[in-house]
């Protein structure tokens, strides 16, 4: 028995550390790819490893782009769209755990049913309606679409409904209201989802495409992932170039996600908590 159990172990182990290797792997091509005379990238041999490293690309890519702009807007649509959410998100998030009122189920589902319709399906009402507002080729029209966060509400209402409610009693007696019980009760014990809710939003703004390249066409409003995109129509086939380019851009979420993971792991698990 005990010699099964190690077998079996042994095998996920192995598997674990197979998955992470074919996860990463992509990673470090870019990385490497970046540090590639250009000249070494396109040969008749592969090669995984630089025949010398050169941070050439990384110079030309700061020298030859607006990608600190594209960065700056990026990194403020980002923000702005982390903070409106969670004001979004978290009170629809309470009502939804604590509170009764008619109709609550369908209207949960209608909300939870907004994670299932693809954006693609919206790109053509949502332009017409912002063109009309003239809200087309601003910054703010990459943040509107993204305010509300349908998973993050789901993160947070499971969270809240692990909280007793006998707390909200007890404040209910001392002469508190409801909004007092949501700001100085619920809230801070929702850090963990909370924080959860805040990468996922920060991450779905930053990787954001398809919309701010149709919303968006002045060349110094980009966001970083449209400004890598014509990044590579510029620059052709310099692949060392561009890969250089997607290294950059991926530096902010990696920092995020360092100062954040242990955040992600406690805000997840804790959506299964029942009180």
């Amino acid at each position: 028995m005990n010699g099964n159990t190690t077998v079996r172990r042994s095998l996920f182990r192995f598997l674990e550390v197979l998955c992470i290797l074919v996860w990463l792997f992509p990673l470090f091509w870019l990385i490497l790819t970046s540090l590639k005379a250009e000249g070494d990238v396109v040969t008749r041999t592969l090669s995984f490893w630089p025949k010398r490293l050169t941070f050439e690309n990384y110079v030309k890519a700061f020298t030859s782009t607006e990608i600190l702009r594209w960065m700056g807007n990026s990194i403020f649509i980002s923000f702005v769209t982390m903070a409106v959410t969670l004001v979004v998100d978290a009170p629809m998030a309470y009502a939804f755990a604590k509170i009764r009122f008619p109709g609550k189920s369908i209207l949960f589902w209608l909300v939870m049913a907004g994670m299932m319709i693809p954006f693609q399906v919206l790109i053509i009402p949502l332009y017409l309606q912002f063109n009309a507002m003239g809200l087309i080729n601003s910054l703010a029209s990459a943040i509107i679409p993204r305010l509300a966060l349908p998973i993050g509400i789901f993160i947070m209402k499971q969270f809240y409904e692990g909280i007793p409610t006998a707390l909200e009693e007890a404040a209910f007696i001392d002469g508190a209201n409801r909004f007092t019980v949501f700001v100085r009760i619920i809230l801070p014990l929702g850090k963990a989802a909370m924080a959860t809710v805040m990468i996922l939003s920060f991450i779905n703004a930053w990787n954001d495409f398809l919309w701010p390249l149709i919303a968006i066409n002045d060349t110094i409003k980009y966001t970083i992932t449209v400004g890598i995109a014509n990044f590579q129509g510029t620059h052709g086939t310099q692949y060392a170039l561009i890969m250089a380019g997607a290294v950059i851009a991926s530096i902010p979420q990696f920092i995020f996600y360092v100062f954040f993971r242990k955040n992600i792991i406690a805000g997840i698990a804790s959506t299964g908590i029942k009180g």
